[in-house]
């Protein structure tokens, strides 16, 4: 129980650390104002979307991208993870649409259930 408190621990260090560290300058990045879906799913929508634009972005990979793929890491971390996507910081290199970010926020605001 402990090597895996220890674990969960770390990554969420990690986590935190990579996400102050990665910065991206875009004056693009602005939130997006698209309509809540209260429904959306951290299984179905988040962990996806995360696998896809976020483990390639060259900031998170090994224990980071790990990391992003573990509920408890991600939940703990919704406040910075909304802050950083609304800030543009993330995705490092690149951009979400209007959608992916609306999913996010939601998602966050939502509660940032584990469905």
């Amino acid at each position: 129980m402990k090597k895996i408190y220890y674990l969960l621990t770390m990554l969420t260090f990690i986590l935190c650390f990579v996400i102050i560290s990665c910065s991206k300058t875009d004056s693009n990045t602005t939130a997006a104002n698209t309509t809540c879906d209260a429904n959306t799913s951290y299984a179905s929508t988040i962990t996806p979307l995360f696998k896809s634009t976020c483990n390639l972005s060259g900031c998170h990979d090994g224990l980071n991208a790990a990391a992003l793929n573990n509920y408890q890491v991600v939940h703990d971390n919704a406040a910075q993870i909304r802050a950083s996507v609304s800030s543009g910081r993330m995705p490092k290199g690149s951009t979400l649409t209007s959608t992916q970010k609306s999913a996010i926020y939601c998602w966050i605001d939502n509660g940032a259930k584990n469905n």
